[in-house]
């Protein structure tokens, strides 16, 4: 199974016309609301997610203001997004080519790639399975963090474009 899984990810195919599918809100730990539109603040992510959001192990983990995953990768796991609760579902993006630094525009929010891997973990495997973890962890495909550096609003379908 996970191999079969590898083979799919490492095949998968980005259009280059990239945009947001779906957007989660978080607004309390282990909550995930889908949204057609949300409100971003710089230096802190989505104003609807709880405040705890980028804490782990307690401590907070900076560059963790937003969080991506690729549609792409979550059919090719057979996983509903969703679940996932990452904060935006983009679509037509490869997110493993972005690198630490990088600048998007998403809406009219702008976000910087943070130098933390977005790695999967106990919660990743246990929302999608073990094999889904591992396949994600060796195809560096879980997605990616982001600081938040001009606020605004997210609304699906809007565009996903390098700045």
């Amino acid at each position: 199974m996970k191999k079969d899984l590898i083979e799919q990810l490492t095949a998968l195919k980005y259009s280059g016309s990239a945009r947001v599918v779906g957007l989660i809100e978080k607004p309390g730990p282990g909550i995930h609301a889908t949204r057609l539109s949300v409100d971003v603040e710089a230096g802190k992510g989505f104003t609807g997610d709880h405040p705890r959001k980028d804490i782990w192990r307690g401590k907070r983990i900076p560059g963790r203001e937003i969080t991506m995953f690729s549609a792409e990768v979550a059919e090719a796991l057979s996983v509903d997004p969703v679940v996932i609760g990452d904060n935006i579902v983009s679509r037509g993006l490869d997110l493993s080519s972005i690198e630490a630094g990088d600048v998007l525009r998403v809406g009219e929010v702008v976000l910087r790639r943070s130098e933390k891997a977005h790695r999967p973990c106990d919660l990743f495997a246990r929302r999608a399975s073990q094999d889904a973890m591992e396949a994600v962890r060796e195809t560096g495909t879980r997605g990616a963090l982001f600081y938040v550096l001009m606020g605004g609003t997210i609304c699906i379908d809007d565009n996903i474009k390098a700045e």
